[in-house]
């Protein structure tokens, strides 16, 4: 979640860098700001820039850490002379960490049934399609089945009120520069949008996390098929 998270943020400042780009370039074409002030708006930048390259260390760090499970296993097979049951293990083991990494979902049998489900319907989904519904899949009679309970929408309403909260805070900030500007500074302008386009950033990351009812039907449809496939 954390290394998520991680490039989540760093994407998001990336977004942020070019937006303020074409930002800066429509300001100077409309006399908003002069060439000398761009120039130290640019110099201030490079702080932004050493900040995201300390991000980028620490989640390298992190993903270093999260592999060396792998890498251990792996060193294992080159390392020894392991009999064939040993191989078989460790080989199992490095496919369900790696199949969790895809799907999302830890329980081996699921993440079995949902890429034979994904290798049927590649043309239709992604192969991190099922992460979304993760938290909301399970198993009866054999087959995997989708389970709208409460909680799937409790989750989802979270995620619709966290979107709207971060947008609406966005409008909100951005409104303060165009209704007040001549009660702050240009340099307070700056850092109200830049605010702003955050707070926007966040609130689409949200609205994409949120579980839309034609993904609903989408997933339905391929549960459906497996059914039949049984029947069959």
């Amino acid at each position: 979640m954390f290394l998520y998270g991680g490039n989540f943020i760093v994407e998001i400042i990336g977004e942020l860098i070019n937006i303020l780009n074409k930002w800066l370039s429509i300001s100077v074409d409309k006399g908003i700001f002069q060439i000398k002030q761009v120039v130290i708006i640019v110099f201030l930048a490079v702080p932004l820039g050493v900040v995201i390259w300390k991000i980028r260390g620490v989640i390298n760090f992190f993903n270093e850490v999260k592999n060396s499970r792998l890498n251990e296993l792996q060193r294992i097979l080159n390392s020894y002379k392991l009999s064939s049951e040993m191989i078989f293990l460790i080989e199992e083991d490095i496919m369900r960490i790696i199949n969790y990494r895809v799907t999302g979902i830890s329980n081996v049998f699921i993440q079995k049934k949902i890429l034979q489900l994904f290798g049927k319907n590649k043309n239709l989904i992604s192969a991190d399609f099922f992460k979304k519904f993760r938290p909301f899949l399970q198993i009866e009679n054999d087959v995997v089945v989708f389970k709208k309970g409460i909680y799937f929408w409790f989750d989802n309403s979270m995620y619709i009120l966290f979107a709207l909260q971060l947008f609406l805070t966005a409008i909100f900030i951005l409104s303060i520069p165009i209704y007040k500007s001549t009660d702050i500074s240009d340099w307070e302008s700056l850092v109200l949008c830049l605010m702003s386009i955050v707070m926007f950033l966040f609130s689409i990351g949200f609205w994409r996390m949120i579980t839309k009812p034609a993904e609903c039907k989408l997933l339905e449809k391929i549960l459906q098929s497996q059914e039949t496939n049984d029947s069959e």
